[in-house]
């Protein structure tokens, strides 16, 4: 027994040591503590993602509000997105630090959770779904600074070569934070009486996601180059001046040509979930946080196992078996029987969705040139934010046409047939 209990110690003493020597715990480089910095501050990020982003839409299901008014909670933010973010990429342009605007800009956003959280105080339950939607949407004017802001900074931060490795571990601390939140909250829920458990989550969601801009703010990058300025007359052509570098790189025009059906196809059933679980499944808040539990604990293996994938078939290979594998996923949910098997529904999101953040995320980066990343950025989040507004409107009216379970089903086979242009993007092996 002594002879064991020793080598235990042993082993514990060499893992001590070696956490202590590691890049987290005792960065030695500017790089490396930038990756400290993004760890906490993406751990952060974890809570409101099991919290009020998880929960939110269900909320809005529980007060009975419709699945077109519930779709509008992702599809107006997209559609204001549209029309911000190339202003918000111009705006961020205009300052040398990025970090700066960032954290700026990300703690006006974390100012809207607490809003959600007061709002059934003071405003008629009539009332509160829309209210609440409407502070959803205008979150998305600080969005469109911090959305190019924040690429900007990753795309400096963390050289290429490190990227893959440092995001993968990145999501998956998020995903680890985001499925202990997911827990937590859901089994709060069932504990507290309504609607005083959902302000508890929204609140508690700000509270700690607060601390993400401050980590954030750690992280240093080389000043922007500033952006010479024309003296071009007339908004449109100003906006048009201002994009003139876009319509030039083909390979991120190739990108964007290739993902964007599909980009529809993966938000068509986005508002469609919830009403599914609460209204064909009457599925429990304790439940449907075990279901983000479940779904976020297999991101964590997913993202190494991904991350493996892409070093040995490349993004393009990754991206497209996780995109077919993803479609399983309506379809599994529509045809559940019961509300506990949104579990394993919730494992194959899990282990597909890793893939299509890694794919899409590193094939967009690899697409735009080493300058002018804000513009870049906002030209993609545009194109993608157009798509996250046209799927959910799209899922709920056939939703309502037909039922939420069929609208599931097409949902999973259009998501199928969008991958066929994935043929066109370039190889990266």
């Amino acid at each position: 027994m002594a002879p064991a209990m020793g080598l235990l110690i042993h082993r514990f003493a060499v893992l001590a040591r070696r956490l202590k020597a590691s890049p987290v715990v005792s960065p030695r480089t500017q790089e490396e503590r930038n990756e400290r910095a993004l760890y906490l501050s993406t751990a952060l990020m974890g809570v409101p993602s099991g919290g009020i982003a998880a929960f939110f839409s269900v909320f809005l299901a529980r007060l009975g509000a419709a699945p077109t008014l519930i779709s509008w909670a992702t599809s107006a933010p997209a559609l204001l997105l549209v029309f911000t973010v190339i202003p918000g990429a111009a705006i961020a342009e205009r300052y040398a630090d990025q970090v700066k605007v960032r954290v700026l800009t990300a703690r006006l956003i974390r100012v809207s959770f607490l809003f959600c959280a007061l709002a059934p105080f003071v405003v008629p339950p009539a009332y509160l779904p829309l209210v609440l939607v409407a502070i959803w949407t205008l979150k998305t004017f600080p969005d469109a600074v911090a959305v190019p802001s924040w690429t900007a900074v990753m795309a400096q931060a963390i050289s290429p070569e490190k990227r893959a490795r440092i995001n993968g571990t990145r999501w998956a601390l998020l995903s680890v934070v985001s499925a202990l939140s997911s827990a937590v909250f859901g089994w709060m829920l069932d504990l507290i009486a309504f609607p005083l458990n959902y302000q508890v989550v929204f609140f508690v969601s700000f509270l700690l996601s607060s601390l993400d801009p401050y980590f954030f703010s750690f992280i240093k990058v080389p000043p922007l180059e500033e952006v010479a300025r024309t003296a071009t007359r007339g908004l449109v052509s100003r906006f048009a001046e201002y994009l003139r570098p876009v319509v030039h790189e083909r390979n991120f025009l190739l990108f964007l040509a290739c993902t964007v059906l599909y980009r529809i196809a993966l938000n068509f059933p986005a508002a469609l979930f919830s009403v599914f679980w609460v209204n064909d499944l009457n599925a429990s808040d304790t439940l449907i946080g075990l279901r983000g539990t479940v779904g976020n604990g297999v991101l964590v293996v997913a993202y190494m196992f991904w991350g493996h994938c892409a070093n040995r078939l490349g993004h393009r290979k990754v991206l497209w078996l996780s995109a077919v594998g993803f479609a399983v996923y309506p379809i599994m949910t529509a045809l559940s029987p019961s509300a506990v098997w949104l579990l394993p529904a919730a494992a194959v999101w899990g282990i597909t969705v890793a893939g299509l953040d890694m794919g899409i995320f590193d094939l967009m980066l690899a697409s735009i040139p080493g300058k002018r990343q804000p513009l870049f950025a906002g030209a993609y989040s545009m194109v993608a934010n157009t798509c996250i507004f046209l799927g959910p409107l799209l899922g709920a009216a056939l939703g309502q046409a037909t039922s939420t379970g069929t609208a599931l089903i097409v949902a999973g086979i259009l998501q199928v047939v969008t991958t066929i242009p994935f043929l066109f993007l370039p190889h990266d092996r």
